[in-house]
C-alpha cells in the first residue's frame, strides 16, 4: 500500500482502537444498483460474470465477519473488533470471492481496490502491516499468533490458474456517518491485460421525521 494510504488507513484503525463514545443511531446505507458501472445485484451480493472469469462481492454483518475471522484463522480475538464490545460499526466487512474460468491467468491486487464516499475520501482494505502498525501507534498489543489474518482476509496479489477460486475478507474502516453514499470499485485483471471488474453502490437510506 503506497505509504500516505497506508498512513491514512493506520489513523483510521487508531481510532477505532481508541476508547469512544458510539454513535446513536447508525446510519444505514442501501445497495443502489441504478448507478453506471455497477455490477449485478442479488440481495446484498454483487457480481460481474463471464465466461472466463468471475467477481462477487457481499457486504456482511459484524458476527459473520468475527465467525468467518474465528473459522479462517483460528483467532478467538477478532482483531476488527472495536474497543468496546458494546461499539459496533467501527468497520465495514465484505466477502470477496475471485474466479479464473478460463483465463490462461488472472491477476487481483486487493490494495488496487477501493472504498470511495461522496467526500471523494478513498481507502484501500486494510491489509497485515496496516494492523500490526495500528496496534503499536495505539499501544496495544496485537493478539498472538496475528499473522494468522491473513487466512481470513485477501491480503496481497493474487494470481489464479485457470479453474480456480480465491476468497477472502475486505474490511474498511467506517467513515463519517454524514456521508451521504459510497461506493466499492473491484476489478482484476484478464491474461491479456484487459480490466474485468465493477463497482458497487450504496447511499443512505433517508429517515422520516
Amino acid at each position: 500500500m503506497p505509504a500516505p494510504l497506508r498512513t491514512l488507513a493506520i489513523a483510521s484503525l487508531v481510532v477505532a482502537l481508541a476508547v469512544a463514545k458510539p454513535p446513536a443511531g447508525p446510519p444505514i446505507y442501501d445497495p443502489d444498483p441504478t448507478q453506471p458501472g455497477a455490477g449485478k445485484l442479488q440481495g446484498e451480493t454483487w457480481s460481474k460474470e463471464s465466461e472466463t472469469a468471475s467477481l462477487w462481492l457481499t457486504r456482511i454483518d459484524e458476527e459473520t465477519r468475527k465467525t468467518f475471522v474465528r473459522r479462517r484463522s483460528g483467532l478467538e480475538l477478532d482483531p476488527f473488533m472495536t474497543a468496546r464490545a458494546q461499539e459496533a460499526g467501527g468497520f465495514i466487512a465484505f466477502h470477496v470471492l475471485v474466479e479464473n474460468r478460463t483465463e490462461t491467468r488472472l491477476v487481483f491486487q486487493p490494495q488496487a481496490c477501493r472504498l470511495q464516499t461522496s467526500w471523494k475520501d478513498f481507502q484501500a482494505p486494510l491489509d497485515l502491516p496496516t494492523i500490526l502498525a495500528a496496534f503499536a501507534i495505539a499501544d496495544h498489543a496485537p493478539p498472538p499468533h496475528i499473522e494468522r489474518i491473513r487466512s481470513a482476509i485477501i491480503d496481497g496479489e493474487v494470481v489464479l490458474k485457470p479453474g480456480e477460486t480465491r476468497d477472502g475478507l475486505f474490511i474498511f474502516h467506517a467513515f463519517d456517518p454524514s456521508v451521504k453514499s459510497f461506493q466499492v470499485d473491484l476489478g482484476a485483471t484478464l491474461t491479456r491485460g484487459e480490466p474485468f471488474g465493477f463497482s458497487a453502490f450504496y447511499k443512505k437510506r433517508k429517515v422520516k421525521k
